[in-house]
């Protein structure tokens, strides 16, 4: 679909106190998140003009025309359209797991309340909640990463399939954010980018693992001890990482453009 000024490419919902309240606060799982990550600002249904331009300019610096990006905004019927008119989905795919992704994520789990940051390869759409730039670059780094697929719709299968939809595309959008961060020579996001997308991508990990143990009358607390260990794992990892950034930091480009402006 093209975009023009009755469907513009980036779209926010219209605030609602008490739905983003309730989303951000009440919800369990926002705040499952915000403890995992250790941040207030995840899932908060609340944005900066700061962390909206990051995601802009990430889209648009990598050349991503096509993709719809929603904040906080709930669009069921608009989704449906995009599905409808997607094309880089094979139709069995699409109006079988497309589908019914579309209905559970896009309809039932209404995003205002009970939205988690996701990237949906089916309609190319990506859905924030979150008020910080590593987490929604990182999602325009699914954006990204699916663009340059060959074979897109056995990609998008793959996002269904336990554990291995979590290992290898996750890994691959909190990379290529960490990229974009120091590509900017921004060191202050880059950092924070270690400190928030590795506990993140423990958690996604634990969570393809958690779905594969047995029904039981202990399975959601082996799941949630599994969530907390695998977080705290990536939390370590990313502040080991990001001691040996800060160190290694400064980038050539940098140190080039520093010098430039210097002589001026």
């Amino acid at each position: 679909m093209y975009f023009d000024e009755e469907n513009p490419q980036f779209e926010e919902g219209e605030p609602y106190w008490f739905l983003d309240f309730i989303g951000s606060w009440i919800w369990p799982d926002s705040l499952l998140a915000k403890v995992m990550i250790w941040n207030r600002k995840m899932q908060n249904h609340s944005f900066s003009f700061e962390t909206k331009r990051y995601l802009k300019e990430y889209i648009r610096d990598n050349n991503l025309k096509d993709v719809k990006v929603r904040f906080n905004q709930y669009a069921p019927w608009d989704d449906l359209k995009r599905l409808w008119h997607s094309k880089t989905i094979n139709p069995l795919l699409k109006w079988t797991i497309g589908l019914y992704a579309y209905f559970v994520n896009d309809v039932l789990l209404v995003g205002r309340i009970f939205g988690g940051d996701h990237y949906n390869p089916y309609s190319n759409t990506i859905h924030v909640y979150s008020d910080i730039p590593a987490v929604v670059v990182h999602e325009g780094g699914h954006a990204k990463d699916f663009s340059q697929r060959q074979y897109r719709s056995w990609y998008a299968l793959g996002y269904a399939v336990p554990v291995l939809g979590a290992f290898y595309p996750e890994a691959r959008a909190s990379d290529d954010a960490i990229r974009y961060f120091r590509y900017r020579c921004d060191k202050t996001e880059e950092m924070t980018a270690y400190r928030t997308l590795y506990p993140a991508y423990g958690s996604y990990v634990a969570g393809g693992i958690s779905d594969l143990i047995p029904t039981s009358p202990y399975s959601a607390l082996y799941g949630y001890s599994l969530l907390a260990t695998a977080a705290s794992a990536g939390h370590i990892v990313g502040y080991v990482r990001q001691g040996r950034a800060e160190k290694e930091w400064t980038p050539k480009e940098c140190q080039i453009a520093e010098e430039l402006e210097k002589k001026k």
